[in-house]
């Protein structure tokens, strides 16, 4: 019984996990979204919108006057305003590094030797 019921929750589980992968919009769903009015009706995630854009089949094979207008359209949705690289982060790493190199340099210099 006991097993039954460890079963039952492995598959629910994995129901959980796997389903956001399957309701996930294709290319293809974009394209034909496009396609269909010119607009683009659902709700697309950065990610599916970066998956179109890297998509060689709908881009090879799709009508070249909306995949243009398209892509447009997805490079819109996709530019946005970030805060710019200004290399503090490699600055703070640099700082941990040396602390983190000159703190063991001094335990050791500075440590009993044990002879």
């Amino acid at each position: 019984m006991k097993k039954i019921a460890l079963l039952s929750l492995l598959v629910i589980a994995l129901s959980l996990v796997f389903t956001g992968v399957a309701l996930a919009a294709t290319p293809q769903d974009i394209y034909n979204d496009w396609a269909a009015d010119g607009d683009l009706d659902g709700t697309y995630t950065e990610a599916e919108l970066r998956a179109y854009l890297n998509d060689a089949t709908t881009h090879q094979y799709g009508n070249a006057q909306i995949v243009d207008s398209l892509d447009r359209k997805v490079n819109e949705l996709l530019t946005r305003d970030e805060f710019p690289f200004t290399g503090a982060q490699i600055a703070l790493i640099v700082i941990a590094v040396v602390a983190l190199l000159g703190g063991g340099a001094a335990l050791r210099r500075f440590a009993d030797s044990r002879s």
